[in-house]
């Protein structure tokens, strides 16, 4: 058995997580006024046992839904949308 890690975004899944690894300051979560104005997106990251023969490549969306589903870890990564791309929260 191996572990590998997927990353669903929107309608997405893939092997690499999508975004930028950058920490923000976020001084604006100071101003309770401007977090209702935050683009917050969430990248969910499942930790997956496979078998040794597994080929992501050959999955369809749905059956990497159904794969995502057996995880033995979730894990969510927040981002919030900034000008110059996305930074992590």
């Amino acid at each position: 058995m191996n572990t590998i890690r997927l990353y669903k975004f929107k309608d997405s899944i893939t092997r690499k997580i999508p975004f930028l690894n950058k920490e923000s300051n976020l001084d604006i979560l100071d101003d309770p006024r401007q977090i209702t104005t935050l683009d917050i997106q969430i990248v969910t990251e499942y930790v997956i046992n496979i078998p040794s023969a597994f080929t992501y490549e050959d999955l369809s969306y749905k059956e990497l839904i159904h794969l995502c589903s057996s995880a033995k870890q979730t894990i969510e990564h927040y981002f919030i949308k900034n000008n110059n791309g996305y930074d992590l929260i």
